[in-house]
């Protein structure tokens, strides 16, 4: 049976994976032109790979981060794969800031300005602004050697969304800082153009005093209810973070009572691991550990004839591979995962991640001492903190108390 993670998450922030542009095509190639001796008995078809599709033999999650940076001067269509936008579904596009801030050679002022919305507006449902990310500024490397001149850019940008967007995409737009000062000073410029929803981004997307303190700065400015009810968080996916962020959300839509007000947020980890060699277990949770676990299973060309069952059983679709599934030996490869194999390692770790954070969420969610079974004491008090801090009158103030617990995500 399909493991559906869309309707599990729906009272939760969710997780979106950053697929990169090998998970959007694969899925869609030949098997012929993927494995020449035939696709190993669990898969019927590539297309069982991709898990947006609702049909999907595995499972299937209705939300993902594809990224505009993959195809920086592209102007023909992306052709169908896993992170079309299709009907049920929402596809968060990042815009590429990230990739233009790490190779200013590719930035073209309006020029890159206009293919970047134009690309947003062609592919994706929502889309994050096209900031320059703090972390890329390189001092005495133009255009983006200072704080500054990041915001200023991003200002620009922000502006030319603004002026000349036609599609009925749902912009979100950048909060970017190293610093606590950095980090006001950039929203008091950003916030005179808003779009619909927010992102965090910066050094400062996982400190939760922070977090609070911008959330409650946007309430009071008017900038977080009805017309923007959403908020993204770049680059986050422990499980730790995950069911902080779903306790977030769940007292934002009590405040606001707003029962769409929705969290996401991305990190690209299920590909980092498979380009490391390595898949992800079940998630460890217990009074000391609150983690997913990590482990390299055999993946060298010797490993071609292995016929035993696959070790570990986190996902759908480890449930019936064996270890010489995943290894076709090529002399032009160091490893023996082909790239059918590294797609279904992907699919692997990617349903992984969303089941531990699915079981983190239902932890968290049950009465503390029942709880404190199986999660550390620090992450359910910061989580009580969070979901509860608008009872209290200061809710900053009441968050602050917790600063040691927070601390130690």
């Amino acid at each position: 049976m399909t493991r559906d993670y869309s309707s599990r998450g729906q009272n939760r922030a969710r997780y979106l994976f950053a697929g990169q542009s090998s998970s959007h095509a694969t899925p869609y190639r030949a098997a012929g032109g993927l494995r020449p001796n035939g696709l190993p008995p669990s898969l019927s078809s590539p297309l069982d790979l991709d898990f947006m599709d609702p049909a999907n033999p595995f499972f299937f999650t209705d939300r993902a981060l594809h990224s505009a940076g993959q195809y920086i001067g592209r102007t023909s269509p992306l052709a169908t794969g896993t992170f079309s936008r299709r009907p049920g579904n929402t596809i968060l596009f990042d815009s590429g800031g990230l990739q233009f801030g790490r190779n200013p050679a590719l930035w073209r002022g309006n020029a890159s300005r206009d293919w970047a919305l134009r690309f947003l507006e062609a592919h994706a449902d929502e889309a994050i602004t096209l900031d320059v990310p703090t972390r890329v500024i390189t001092p005495g490397t133009p255009p983006f050697n200072s704080f500054a001149a990041a915001l200023t850019t991003t200002l620009d940008n922000n502006r030319y969304f603004a002026r000349h967007r036609v599609a009925p995409v749902r912009f979100l737009s950048v909060l970017q800082g190293e610093t606590t000062t950095d980090a006001l000073t950039w929203y008091d410029a950003v916030k005179a153009q808003p779009f619909e929803g927010w992102a965090f981004g910066g050094s400062l997307r996982k400190d939760y005093i922070h977090i609070v303190g911008m959330v409650l700065r946007l309430i009071a400015d008017g900038l977080l209810g009805e017309e923007r009810n959403r908020l993204h968080f770049l680059g986050v996916s422990s499980l730790s973070h995950a069911v902080m962020l779903s306790a977030l959300q769940i007292a934002l839509r009590a405040h606001l009572a707003d029962d769409a007000f929705q969290i996401t947020f991305d990190t690209s980890t299920p590909s980092t691991l498979t380009s490391n060699g390595q898949m992800f277990g079940y998630a460890d949770l217990s009074p000391t550990s609150f983690t997913m676990s990590v482990f390299a299973p055999p993946s060298g060309h010797v490993h071609a004839d292995w016929s035993s069952p696959f070790p570990v059983k986190s996902s759908r679709i480890s449930e019936g591979l064996l270890v010489s599934d995943l290894c076709f030996p090529a002399a032009t490869r160091q490893h023996g995962w082909d790239m059918l194999g590294v797609e279904i390692v992907n699919n692997h770790n990617v349903e992984s991640l969303l089941r531990g954070i699915d079981d983190a969420n239902s932890v968290m969610e049950l009465p503390s001492a029942w709880a404190m079974a199986h999660a550390p004491l620090h992450v359910i008090r910061a989580y009580r903190a969070l979901r509860t801090m608008f009872s209290h009158a200061d809710p900053l103030a009441h968050v602050r108390q917790y600063r040691t617990d927070f601390a130690k995500l």
